[in-house]
């Protein structure tokens, strides 16, 4: 199924008009389609595309194979039918039209008619057509009536794309409160009626990988040149090699994050014992401060592979659950400070904590390491177990203060919810679909991780948070350490460790089916 680079300079790139209804998510598909989020303009304006704008789909970055137009919605198209019906020449043919009726009888110079027109022409130069049909309106409304019946004549083949498919119910509501109806089955029904039958769900807000692949494998059906249909088809594999890539990084990078953090350790030497209190406050609070870090660096890390633009986060990404009750929780001025000599250490709480995950986040909005301090901060306020292990050695003068495991677990499941949320989310603008982390997402149960981490947590130099740290620890360096016996057990590479976390994440973060 390989082609040559001859056959690629000669491959003419399919042509697809994507056309419908104003306000229906056209342009919302193309970004999502296409994992562009700045692709045209998005609002709940209607006719917000006055224009005809050209997403360009390319085979392994270089041959153009691909040309997606976003056009102006359709907004007098029961107009137009009747210009057509009234027509002579179209009753004559017994109502039977195509597209240059279209143009002849449309006023070309009638400024009602201009983002109609817009739109047709695009329509007139295209090979194929995506249709797309928001399935919370009703097809028994007079606009998309009389759309269908225009398309059903312009001599093209047609690929209906059902949008909002993420309405999980026959009635729902939307952000306002109003009700919100799937009209799927109606939409099921009139299609088929009006001899539709390329019918496939592609939510602009809800991404299905599978749904997208199913809807590229339509496109290439539709192509009448055999080779752009092979090349069309390798796009396919090349997308799903792309999206296993995406959910390997996911796994590698939270697979880093928990072994970073699990055996990271902030130390300090020469603490007399009237002075060691005071000293871990300053420990736990650097200690603290990094665990956040870190948790934000991986998280841009899962962003980017996504496809996702950190700078564009308190515009368009992810927010955080606002629940009042949690929040007065987690941030009160009421929450102590708890201290356990000889176990554990709490966390200070509050106004502090708050203004130092600001810092540490950079502002951005989508709130995630904000979260995690709010949990460490709930187990010291909260009166559960505490968020620090501590251990001062009286004799060697020495503290040590490390994270516990169960914010080892927060993390996971943090970082699973994040990158399971990324997959699936559109490139849309979202007003009222954005998606939600909370403080506490769902708890990840992997057998046999949290004893892989134990095992490995008791080496600091695995984690590239402790300072001098050499993440690039081999089995023959373990070898040249003092004391160690030439026949101990050969110690893995850092590396080695992160393959065997990642492997176990796949329960958690699954390849495709």
């Amino acid at each position: 199924m390989q082609v040559t680079n001859e056959e690629l300079r000669a491959l003419k790139p399919l042509v697809v008009a994507v056309v419908g209804p104003t306000n229906e998510g056209k342009t919302s598909i193309l970004r999502t389609l296409t994992s562009d989020p700045n692709f045209g303009l998005v609002n709940a304006y209607n006719g917000t595309t006055v224009r005809a704008e050209i997403q360009k789909i390319f085979y392994k970055g270089v041959v153009e194979i691909l040309q997606l137009v976003d056009t102006p919605g359709f907004q007098t198209s029961g107009e137009i039918y009747e210009l057509l019906m009234e027509d002579e020449a179209v009753q004559e043919r017994l109502g039977a039209f195509d597209l240059d009726d279209l143009f002849r009888v449309v006023p070309q110079q009638d400024d009602d008619f201009r983002h109609d027109l817009r739109a047709w022409r695009e329509v007139a130069r295209c090979d194929a057509v995506i249709f797309v049909v928001n399935v919370v309106e009703n097809p028994k409304q007079s606009l998309l009536k009389y759309t269908l019946a225009l398309l059903k004549n312009i001599g093209k083949p047609v690929v209906v794309a059902y949008n909002n498919t993420h309405v999980e119910s026959a009635t729902s509501v939307d952000a306002t409160g109003a009700g919100v109806t799937d009209y799927r089955a109606e939409w099921d029904e009139t299609l088929r009626k009006n001899s539709f039958f390329l019918v496939q769900e592609y939510d602009a807000h809800i991404r299905s990988f599978n749904d997208e692949l199913e809807l590229f494998e339509k496109l290439a059906a539709l192509a009448r040149d055999p080779l752009t249909q092979r090349v069309l088809r390798l796009e396919i594999r090349e997308r799903r090699a792309r999206e296993l890539r995406r959910l390997q990084t996911s796994r590698h990078v939270v697979a880093e994050l928990l072994l970073d953090v699990a055996a990271y350790r902030e130390i300090k030497t020469d603490v007399g014992q009237n002075e060691w209190q005071l000293e871990l406050e300053r420990l736990e609070e650097v200690l603290k401060q990094t665990v956040i870090t870190r948790e934000h660096e991986a998280q841009v890390a899962l962003l980017e592979a996504w496809g996702f633009h950190v700078g564009v986060l308190d515009r368009e990404m992810l927010s955080v659950e606002d629940d009042a009750n949690q929040r007065n929780q987690l941030f009160g001025a009421e929450a102590k400070r708890h201290v356990s000599v000889g176990g554990g250490v709490g966390v200070t709480v509050g106004a502090i904590l708050g203004g130092a995950i600001d810092a540490c986040v950079g502002g951005l909005s989508f709130g995630t390491g904000a979260m995690l301090g709010g949990f460490l901060g709930g187990l010291a306020g909260s009166g559960g177990a505490l968020a620090y292990n501590s251990k001062y050695d009286s004799k060697g003068k020495t503290l040590t203060v490390r994270v516990q495991q169960n914010v080892v677990e927060a993390l996971l499941a943090r970082g699973v919810d994040l990158a399971k949320k990324l997959q699936s989310r559109g490139k849309a603008l979202e007003d009222s679909a954005q998606s939600q982390i909370g403080a506490n997402a769902p708890k990840i149960a992997i057998p046999g991780l949290a004893g892989l981490l134990a095992e490995y947590a008791a080496f600091s130099e695995y984690s590239k948070m402790n300072k001098g740290a050499d993440p690039g620890f081999t089995a023959r360096d373990w070898r040249k350490l003092p004391g160690v016996s030439k026949l101990a057990k050969e110690k893995k590479t850092r590396e080695e460790v992160v393959q065997a976390i990642a492997d176990m994440l796949r329960q958690a973060i699954p390849d495709l089916d």
